[in-house]
């Protein structure tokens, strides 16, 4: 197994998550107060419980302190959000991932106890931005601190090599992967290597930073 995870609240993000999660060969438990979406689920995932997370004698029959992590996706019930991360970290929780719908709750969240806080439809909002008003940069996304950028290599770097652009020492961007037109993505281990129009990158840092060598 890869992990094991339990996941609060099953509506359409929710379950995904769950079988996601249970596809990639993680211990899921999916629990939800609404049986009808339990038993839509429950062939899908480790195991599937109808049950009132906002119920503190559930949070400890759940045994939770076993679990990687926790998720609650019940964002469009936010009492029903805290009163469960409450008694998570309670019942000594390890990390909790709390799902929101806006910055104000994201921040009334943190402040509560929550490891970790999502908001999937500004995540994708920005991500769309990116795509669509910078050219250069296909897609990026947070990773550890640092994010994760696919970029394609502008006219003004076309020509030369990784090691002359400089870009780990003048702007701490490291090149991961490279494709070239026609040919498969390879591992970068060469920094000799000539950068040409086109190529596709990826690449590590920080966002202002691949945002600004990259942009349009």
């Amino acid at each position: 197994m890869k992990g094991s995870y339990a996941v609060f609240g099953l509506g359409g993000f929710g379950a995904r998550l769950a079988e996601e999660l249970s596809g990639n060969g993680c211990d899921v438990v999916a629990v939800d107060i609404d049986s009808d979406l339990v038993m839509t689920i429950k062939d899908s995932v480790t195991k599937a419980l109808t049950a009132d997370v906002t119920n503190p004698d559930v949070i400890k029959e759940l045994g939770v302190k076993k679990f990687d992590g926790v998720i609650l996706c019940m964002s469009n019930h936010f009492e029903a959000q805290i009163l469960a991360l409450n008694f998570l970290k309670q019942e000594g929780a390890g990390k909790v991932i709390v799902k929101t719908n806006n910055p104000v709750q994201k921040r009334i969240l943190l402040r509560l106890g929550a490891d970790e806080v999502i908001e999937p439809e500004q995540d994708v909002a920005e991500r769309l931005a990116r795509k669509l008003s910078m050219d250069n940069i296909r897609d990026m996304f947070e990773f550890k601190g640092s994010f994760i950028a696919d970029v394609v290599v502008p006219e003004t770097m076309g020509g030369r090599s990784i090691k002359e652009l400089d870009l780990r020492n003048k702007f701490n961007i490291t090149v991961l992967l490279i494709k070239k037109p026609g040919s498969g993505i390879e591992t970068v281990w060469n920094p000799d290597i000539i950068l040409n129009t086109g190529d596709q990158l990826t690449v590590i840092g920080q966002e202002k930073a691949i945002m600004n060598v990259f942009k349009k």
